[in-house]
């Protein structure tokens, strides 16, 4: 099977044909994908060949025009297009952390399902993608030897009962034990999250999963409250950590970070004070720094805190402390003088 260019003029030619239920004329086709009429209907034939529903009828005085059936697969009620069997690819790429886990079983599951349903050459096809659109992340964490943790979590959350978990903390640097009422899980970045009330605290915490050293589901109940909301609970926060009350932040941002800050939205706050050819002045409202100073720091000297003065000061000891690391002195010697 084709890779490369090739391939990605082919998945480009089966997103054409999708969009033109009534069909479109090789012509046009040549014209859309930036080639000759000759390598278009090649392109056809190898994907007819492979096992697409591309389809052709000649009207017009003799002119062919090309289709693609509706529904890619369709049976006992599952209807599945190109785009979406291939969202569903990069859905498997991007979960492929929780392989292992009742998450990821229920995806691999599905898939195959639809495998069952495609041809194999058509199969073939799907599994060359990542050759050209591969999902790629830093850290991969595995998470398949906490099955088990998981699944007494997914049911002690669906049947709002407290469980005994062992938990190895960082800060504390040691393990311990607590009962612990989940109320949600949450997958960020790529890691998996449990929010709930942790009685030790008599607050709601946040549980890192590849943390947890054991879980044991109790017979005890618990009532989350009708005012929790996953979503709510981190809308102050720059990640996972959202306690506190909301602050607003402001941030100048120069060179390549300033670039950065116009082509993304980091948080659902951010919001542009300022754009000029000096940069670009950005304010967030968060509850919660920890996560937000570390990505900070990542701008190094294209990032300023200009307000709070509190937060600005936490930011000036931080690169102090790295200067020191790298030889200089303790503050001045790296042109940041203590207020």
């Amino acid at each position: 099977m084709a890779r490369g260019g090739p391939l990605v003029r082919q998945w480009n030619l089966l997103k054409t044909l999708q969009a033109h239920r009534f069909g479109i004329d090789s012509d046009e086709l040549a014209e859309r994908m930036r080639c000759s009429k000759r390598q278009v209907q090649r392109d056809l034939g190898i994907l007819a060949q492979v096992g697409f529903p591309v389809t052709h009828e000649d009207r017009d005085f003799g002119k062919r025009f090309w289709r693609l059936a509706p529904h890619f697969i369709e049976r006992e009620g599952l209807v599945l297009s190109v785009t979406e069997m291939v969202s569903l690819f990069l859905a498997r790429q991007m979960l492929s952390p929780l392989a292992g886990t009742p998450f990821g079983d229920g995806l691999g599951t599905a898939f195959e399902k639809i495998k069952a349903m495609l041809p194999h050459d058509a199969l073939l096809y799907f599994g060359n993608l990542d050759e050209t659109l591969l999902v790629k992340s830093v850290a991969r964490p595995d998470y398949s030897g906490q099955e088990k943790e998981i699944r007494i979590l997914n049911q002690a959350i669906g049947e709002s009962r407290a469980v005994k978990v062992r938990y190895h903390s960082l800060s504390k640097g040691r393990e311990w034990d607590a009962t612990f009422h989940p109320y949600g899980m949450v997958y960020f970045g790529t890691n998996l999250y449990c929010i709930g009330y942790l009685a030790p605290y008599e607050e709601v915490r946040t549980l890192k999963v590849s943390r947890i050293r054991g879980v044991e589901l109790t017979e005890k109940h618990f009532e989350r409250p009708e005012d929790f909301s996953l979503a709510a609970y981190l809308d102050g926060s720059f990640g996972i950590f959202s306690p506190g009350p909301l602050q607003t932040i402001e941030i100048r941002f120069t060179d390549w970070a300033a670039t950065s800050l116009r082509e993304h939205l980091w948080h659902p706050s951010q919001k542009v004070l300022k754009d000029t050819s000096a940069g670009v002045v950005a304010q967030f409202r968060l509850s919660d720094t920890r996560e937000f100073k570390r990505w900070l720091l990542g701008y190094g000297r294209h990032a300023t805190v200009l307000k709070p003065k509190s937060f600005a000061d936490e930011m000036r000891e931080e690169l102090c402390a790295a200067c020191e690391n790298y030889g200089g002195g303790k503050g001045e010697a790296c042109g940041m003088k203590s207020s």
